[in-house]
């Protein structure tokens, strides 16, 4: 292990280790890098309040066991000062000579996060939990220290392959940061949630996204963020799932590691723009709230059990065949599910990498993968013909054509889409409150990329089209953006908003959508369809209408794929 390694833990004991629902806190120790050391230069402390989640103080599924008691806990830790001065601006977020990344893509509360930082100067490390906070955004959940640590490039896989368990998969171009390990932050005392470690050196800073995950879901609404699309589009060292270094397709990575920093977000990925936003208006909402990632659903479907509500934010485009059987057996159960997104369930992909690169490190073997296989082809899948139903295709294709509107009611139709929501009709039980008028229009709203129905015999029915705008998506073109809302025979009920946007939107100042209506209807749609979804079988209370004949809807698809 290198000597610069520091581990940053936060305070261990039954003081740090209180339930998350009596808002117990423990006042920060400092640790030192080792045992013994005293604090000096390069020493890491953790100098913020630790406040636990129900669950951390033992095995999964301590603390509260109704959603009463959950929400109450999401509540109090809402009541707390939030943290102003968390977000990054643009000139530190472009500023060189900073990067970093976890270790893990979520952990549960106590489990170390290990950090891997390439900087020119020392390092302050504060992690901030997102939620509403008074409007504030986040909290500083903790805080340490780094010493400067500069770290070698990108590399290759000199071989392209084999990954051994994605049968073997060659030639896929993976790129990962083979740095060594700078520190570690315990997450002991951390309540569960979405987290941005912020790392700050000099002039630069930049963002590492961490899920403290639950461990449990039975009567929470399900937050799920979207790591495998942010990783799918990551093009840190030279390659993503679309393109490579001379920015074609044909040189693109068909897998990418997660051991690597994101490339946009300022490091966050695409988190900031598809997820926060909404995950601050739900901790706003007074619901009984639960945690994960899309990783942890491809690896646990089990999570969904007993939730009443799977909720995905503006951009969940690659799903492996598992998650896809999870989550569309829990709507059939009558878990409701809403997507405030687009382009949803489209690529079909695996996880592997479990003993391979970094991971076959001895600190690094947890058991779990950190390579995303998407090669977008059946025939360079050498699992697709053992494996059919979970072949690296789209999920409409062959030769498991699974459409995507069987889940959500829409496929993904339009890129690069820019048009209006237009409301169709205003007593539509999403629009309570808004006082919104047949045919309004929030411009902007829709895009850059959208979906729409397709009058198929395999969409859902009863479905009900809440919002409908025709458009071109590019010159000869013409298409149309719907925004849906089916029940399922189960009595779930399932909300798809069709554009990327709409998270985007709920925050007043989101590019293209002009003034602040738009922010507070949006706002309080989501809030209708989450509360209404926190209730199982939402769609028993709140019955759709099937009016999709009621609207132009061209049969063919308008985009390619992407």
């Amino acid at each position: 292990m290198p000597t610069t390694e520091r581990r940053i833990r936060s305070p261990r004991g039954a003081a740090a280790v209180l339930v998350w629902l009596l808002l117990g806190t423990a006042g920060a120790a400092g640790c030192s890098p080792g045992a013994g050391a005293g604090h000096g230069a390069g020493s890491s402390r953790a100098t913020g309040d630790a406040t636990s989640s129900p669950s951390a103080s033992g095995s999964p599924g301590a603390g509260p066991a109704d959603p009463a008691s959950w929400a109450a806990a999401v509540r109090a830790e809402n009541a707390r000062p939030g943290t102003p001065g968390w977000r990054i601006g643009s000139t530190a977020g472009k500023t060189k000579g900073l990067a970093g990344y976890a270790d893990r893509v979520s952990v549960r509360p106590g489990e170390d996060a290990g950090l891997y930082v390439d900087s020119s100067r020392p390092v302050t490390v504060r992690a901030f939990r997102i939620g509403d906070y008074g409007g504030v955004g986040a909290r500083l959940v903790w805080s340490g220290s780094l010493p400067a640590d500069r770290q070698p490039g990108p590399k290759g896989r000199a071989d392209n392959g084999p990954i051994p368990d994605i049968g073997g998969l060659r030639g896929a171009h993976v790129v990962v940061a083979p740095w060594h390990r700078s520190g570690g932050a315990d997450t002991t005392g951390w309540p569960e949630g979405d987290y941005l470690i912020r790392l700050d050196a000099g002039p630069a800073a930049r963002y590492v996204p961490l899920t403290v995950r639950s461990a449990d879901a039975r009567g929470r609404v399900l937050l799920v963020a979207g790591a495998l699309t942010w990783q799918a589009y990551n093009k840190w060292g030279g390659g993503s799932l679309y393109d490579g270094d001379d920015d074609t397709f044909a040189s693109r990575s068909t897998a990418v590691s997660f051991d690597r920093p994101y490339d946009d977000g300022f490091g966050s990925g695409r988190f900031m723009q598809f997820d926060a936003p909404l995950v601050q208006v739900a901790e706003r909402a007074n619901l009984p709230l639960a945690w994960v990632t899309d990783y942890d659903l491809a690896l646990d479907p089990g999570l969904l059990d007993g939730a009443p509500a799977i909720v995905f934010g503006g951009h969940a485009e690659y799903w492996t065949a598992p998650m896809r059987d999870g989550v569309t057996q829990a709507v059939a159960r009558g878990t409701n599910l809403a997507v405030f997104g687009a382009n949803t369930a489209y690529w079909r992909v695996r996880l592997g990498g479990r003993a391979t690169a970094l991971a076959a490190q001895p600190d690094r073997r947890d058991g779990r993968p950190r390579i995303l296989a998407g090669a977008k082809s059946v025939a360079l899948d050498p699992l697709a013909k053992s494996d059919p139903s979970g072949a690296m295709a789209r999920f409409r294709d062959a030769p498991h054509a699974r459409p995507e509107e069987q889940l959500t009611g829409m496929r993904y139709d339009c890129f690069p889409a820019e048009t209006s929501w237009t409301v169709t009709d205003p007593t539509w039980w999403g629009y309570e409150g808004t006082e919104v008028k047949a045919g309004e229009q929030f411009v902007g709203v829709v895009g850059p990329e959208s979906d729409r129905v397709y009058p198929a015999s395999t969409r859902p029915q009863p479905e009900e089209v809440v919002a409908y705008q025709t458009y071109s998506c590019g010159p000869g073109r013409r298409t149309a953006h719907t925004g849906v809302y089916w029940t399922a025979p189960s009595g779930a009920g399932v909300f798809a908003a069709g554009t990327m946007r709409w998270v985007c939107a709920l925050e007043k100042g989101c590019t293209r959508v002009p003034g602040s209506r738009t922010a507070d209807v949006l706002t309080r749609v989501t809030t209708n369809v989450l509360t209404a979804f926190a209730e199982p079988k939402a769609g028993l209370a709140h019955p759709a209408r099937d009016t999709v004949g009621g609207y132009w809807l061209p049969g063919r698809s308008t985009t390619h794929a992407s």
